[in-house]
């Protein structure tokens, strides 16, 4: 006796909806990963620049908040003191020329107050500790101590453009204060606070990049696919109480 089975197969039109739909599915998986990446690679690079910045504006308020402070001199005698005003010689606060070219600031402060530098040294026979901040040619913002002879620059942020700072000079006869880049300031003894602003790029390209940007300065800074923000803090000088009635 023959069993007789009856098979039934796809029709072609079939087979072509039943390819078009997977083919579809694969499409928007891709495309859902493709945005999926994308967004991954947005966030890192947020995350990377704030970091950067956050690090930088950090280690320059650090080192700005004791610039010029007095300590107790334990040594003093008979009784223990205040140490005397910081050196004439080596200034608590120096600027250079207000442009993108060569801006830089320093900061100076005695060992008694703090004995790390920007680096996180340790400096020996020295009284003073002057930390100078700027840019170098791989957008990376360096610092280091000026009073050992043997120190050189190292990097603290990558991906840095651009770094300014103002000086919030006081004019005790006016009462006022204004704002004045490293070359207009008269007196940086009258400098009660100081405006730090970075411009802090990704290293890598996360988009085609069609949008500009602002600078520090308000300048238009052309696309080119690197993320990028400006950072600006307003850093008081805790020790220039006085200045100002």
């Amino acid at each position: 006796m023959r069993v007789r089975v009856n098979v039934h197969g796809y029709t072609l039109p079939e087979l072509l909806i039943g390819l078009s739909l997977g083919l579809m599915v694969i499409a928007a998986a891709t495309a859902a990963y493709g945005v999926s990446r994308q967004t991954w690679s947005n966030m890192a690079a947020i995350d990377a620049v704030h970091a950067n910045a956050r690090i930088a504006l950090r280690k320059i308020r650090e080192h700005a908040q004791i610039a010029g402070a007095a300590y107790l001199d334990k040594s003093a005698s008979p009784n223990t003191q205040l140490s005397s005003n910081y050196s004439a010689g080596q200034p608590d606060l120096q600027g250079e020329n207000g442009n993108k070219a060569d801006e830089h600031v320093a900061l100076g402060h005695w060992v008694n107050v703090y004995d790390r530098d920007c680096q996180g040294n340790q400096p020996k026979g020295i009284q003073v500790i002057r930390n100078d901040f700027k840019l170098n040619a791989d957008k990376e913002l360096t610092c280091k101590d000026l009073s050992p002879t043997s120190s050189t620059y190292q990097a603290l942020a990558e991906g840095v453009e651009d770094f300014q700072v103002r000086y919030a000079q006081a004019n005790p006869a006016a009462q006022t204060l204004q704002w004045k880049t490293a070359d207009q300031v008269s007196a940086m003894s009258q400098v009660l606070a100081i405006e730090v602003c970075l411009r802090v790029a990704s290293v890598t390209t996360v988009s085609n990049g069609s949008t500009a940007s602002q600078g520090c300065a308000g300048e238009t800074v052309a696309a080119d696919g690197r993320l990028r923000r400006v950072f600006r803090r307003v850093i008081t000088l805790r020790n220039r109480d006085g200045l100002l009635p």
